[in-house]
């Protein structure tokens, strides 16, 4: 039979009050425990039912279930019957229910960003690093041919090959006869027919090669002698590339002839320290000392007292400069830079940037090797920097997941790219185009970042842990990436 009078009017605050479910809804579900002849059992079941089908219901559209149940109080609660607080109960057990599933899935704080997928299909896989071993040997640097028809890679097994992009296919297989760990670092030469690469040489130091990457052959090899080279670019001065090196310090070297300069410059006596920096002090208000190095302080070659000595009787009034005696105090004293882990060329001008393990990123002129600029910002090791191909800009990634991007005639950050789900930035690339930035992080994925809008395009899972190196192709096709990944592979993705 149907409810009486005073159940309808008990039940009346149910429809009237701000909540998540549809009134229609709550009456009916009301109503249903109010007709049945035992009401206590009814309300039990009606209940147990409820948990069963609350999945189908949250997807039904129940959406204000929420507010009508926190707008139920007990100021009536003496008038109500059991009947009816069997109903009110019914109904305040949804809204928890859901609450609580609301919370679970979307904790406060922590809302999941969406985040379409790139447009790219899988196109081949390059597995001759890892070959038969079971364990994971880590590809740690790979790049484009010149030709766009191959690929370079080397990894932790201490080799590099030469590959076919489009069907994986091996070409040349370059062993160093004097490398004896994992290589970490390769790049393609301007002349397209060799290649650098540098890694670990010996328990403490590191080796840096040139070979030809047609058959092989080795061309030339440096050392770095209290590091591993971890990074490697080139500079458009005749046959010279710049290594990054774990002691903290740039090797500009020119392979042709043999000679290594360290940046910061260090010289090789007392004699040569004291005449270098008194031609230096007539460039110190223009910060060329905190350039030279802070190797020296270490050395004990010079002290400060004895710098200040050599340089003030020529330069009266040249110690009341605060800008002249910053430099001068952080040359002596300031801590060391940190491994280089990422050397980039900037192409708009003879200069390049370097991202090392103190967080910070630096600019340096490539012909004087004085110091430019250092920029601050990473809240930890930088571990990519790349050069931006038509403005004065470079970008940096780091440990703290970032990715900056700096006006290198300012030194001010123009750009922050945070990836709160992706870890460690392990890799950058740079479209030809100069409009998008490829970032390889440690969460497997690939992502892609507008460098106009700072928005998030999409992102690519790899699948093969961490990214340590992201390339791509200027052509044939356009666009396309390789990824070279912890799990030993490198993965190339086309667009579709």
């Amino acid at each position: 039979s149907a409810a009486s009078e005073e159940d309808q009017e008990a039940l009346s605050p149910i429809a009237e009050a701000d909540t998540d479910l549809p009134p229609k809804a709550i009456e009916a579900s009301s109503q249903q425990a109010l007709r049945e002849p035992n009401s206590a059992v009814a309300a039990k079941e009606r209940l147990n039912q409820l948990r069963r089908t609350e999945r189908n219901q949250l997807e039904l559209g129940f959406e204000s279930l929420a507010k009508d149940a926190a707008a139920f109080h007990d100021k009536n609660a003496a008038h109500n019957s059991p009947r009816e607080m069997a109903a009110i109960q019914i109904v305040k057990t949804m809204a928890r229910l859901k609450k609580g599933h609301q919370h679970c899935k979307h904790p406060r704080g922590c809302d999941a960003v969406s985040v379409s997928s790139c447009s790219y299909y899988f196109e081949s896989i390059f597995c001759l690093h890892r070959g038969v071993m079971k364990r994971h040997v880590p590809v740690n640097a790979v790049q484009v041919l010149s030709d766009t028809v191959h690929a370079v890679s080397c990894g932790d097994e201490g080799s590099c090959w030469v590959w076919r992009i489009c069907d994986a296919k091996p070409r040349t297989h370059f062993v160093p006869k004097t490398s004896l760990g994992p290589i970490k670092t390769v790049s393609v030469l301007f002349d397209t027919l060799r290649i650098v690469s540098g890694g670990f040489g010996s328990l403490f130091g590191g080796v840096g090669h040139v070979w030809e990457w047609r058959s092989g052959k080795e061309v030339a090899t440096t050392r770095c002698v209290t590091g591993p080279i971890l990074s490697a670019t080139e500079i458009p001065e005749w046959r010279s590339v710049l290594l990054g090196c774990g002691n903290g310090y740039t090797l500009k070297w020119d392979w042709n002839s043999g000679k290594v300069d360290h940046l910061p410059w260090i010289g090789r006596t007392s004699g040569e320290l004291l005449g270098l920096l008194a031609v230096l002090a007539t460039k110190c208000k223009d910060a060329a000392i905190a350039g030279i190095g802070h190797l020296f302080k270490e050395q004990k070659y010079v002290t400060e007292q004895t710098f200040l000595e050599a340089i003030v009787p020529k330069h009266p009034g040249i110690e009341s400069s605060l800008d002249c005696l910053w430099n001068i105090n952080d040359f002596f004293f300031g801590t060391a830079f940190g491994e280089v882990r990422s050397v980039a060329y900037v192409p708009t001008k003879v200069r390049f940037v370097t991202g090392q393990a103190d967080g910070k990123v630096r600019y340096w002129n490539a012909d004087t090797g004085a110091l430019l600029r250092v920029m601050r910002g990473h809240r930890g090791p930088v571990n990519a920097v790349v050069g931006e191909l038509t403005t004065q800009a470079a970008i940096s990634g780091g440990d703290d997941g970032t990715v900056r991007v700096w006006c290198l005639d300012s030194g001010i950050q123009k750009m922050l790219f945070l990836q709160e789900y992706g870890g460690p930035v392990l890799s950058l690339a740079v479209y030809p185009a100069n409009r998008i930035v490829v970032v390889g992080s440690a969460d497997g994925y690939v992502r892609m970042w507008d460098l106009h809008s700072g928005m998030l395009l999409c992102a690519i899972n790899t699948g093969g842990g961490a990214v340590n190196s992201v390339a791509i192709n200027p052509s044939n096709p356009l666009g396309q990436i390789l990824a070279a990944g912890a799990d030993g592979y490198v993965r190339v993705f086309n667009p579709r």
